[in-house]
């Protein structure tokens, strides 16, 4: 009888290993069991997570965004993307919308370039293109248009393009001959053309007769067109 009943003992201790070990396997399987990831885009993040808790996963929002067409609170992406398999338990991360953004571009018309840049930034937003034109009317460096307009919605960390006025349109001249004459002649010359002048000098290795100082060199050349405020290279021998 003692035998019977040690016996039976074993057996049911065994039986018992065998349902927890059995139980342990299935959870484990449970844990495992992979579902498809639902598209989530255009639906509303509590509807979002109504649909991702009814298959075993969890969602977690990256970060919001501002949106001029997508409503706010709504998913604009996810990752895993729609449809790829992954264990009940892990997370959906989603970027949703913040809707459309509340801020308006600045008026800059009008402004000095240097203090429209700084009210750009301090407004949250990036100077995009800046586009310059010759006017004269119009100070140079002042703002001359803005993209978009003043007032428009713009979403924060958005660009303004600029058109800046370049000033007066700088007039061209024909830069004459000065390469064969004396220093004084040269120099005479520009200061008609009321142009900028800078005298070098060189050695030219030659011991021939002849002048003692003449225009060896020019920069622009004869025939160059320059501006009025340009600056002339006479190169003089030594």
């Amino acid at each position: 009888m003692k035998q019977f009943l040690k016996g039976l003992s074993i057996f049911l201790a065994l039986v018992g290993i065998g349902i927890v070990s059995a139980i342990a396997v299935v959870a484990l399987l449970l844990r495992q069991e992979e579902v498809r990831v639902p598209d989530l885009a255009g639906q509303d993040i509590v509807s979002a997570l109504e649909t991702v808790g009814q298959l075993g996963l969890e969602i977690k929002v990256d970060r919001r965004e501002p949106s001029p067409t997508i409503p706010r609170d709504t998913v604009i992406s996810q990752i895993p993307a729609p449809g790829r398999g992954i264990k009940k338990g892990r997370q959906v991360r989603v970027v949703v919308s913040e809707g459309p953004s509340e801020l308006l571009a600045p008026k800059l018309v009008g402004e000095n370039f240097r203090e429209a840049d700084i009210m750009i930034r301090q407004a949250g937003f990036f100077t995009g293109e800046v586009s310059r034109v010759s006017s004269d009317s119009i100070e140079r460096d002042m703002v001359v248009a803005q993209s978009p307009q003043a007032g428009s919605p713009l979403d924060k960390g958005g660009t303004l393009s600029l058109l800046v006025s370049a000033g007066k349109k700088t007039a061209l001249l024909r830069m004459p001959k000065l390469t064969g004459k004396p220093p004084e002649e040269a120099l005479r010359i520009v200061d008609r053309l009321e142009l900028q002048h800078r005298v070098l000098t060189r050695t030219t290795g030659s011991n021939a007769a002849g002048p003692d100082r003449i225009v060896i060199g020019q920069k622009p050349a004869a025939g160059y067109p320059v501006s009025a405020d340009a600056t002339v290279d006479i190169v003089i021998n030594k």
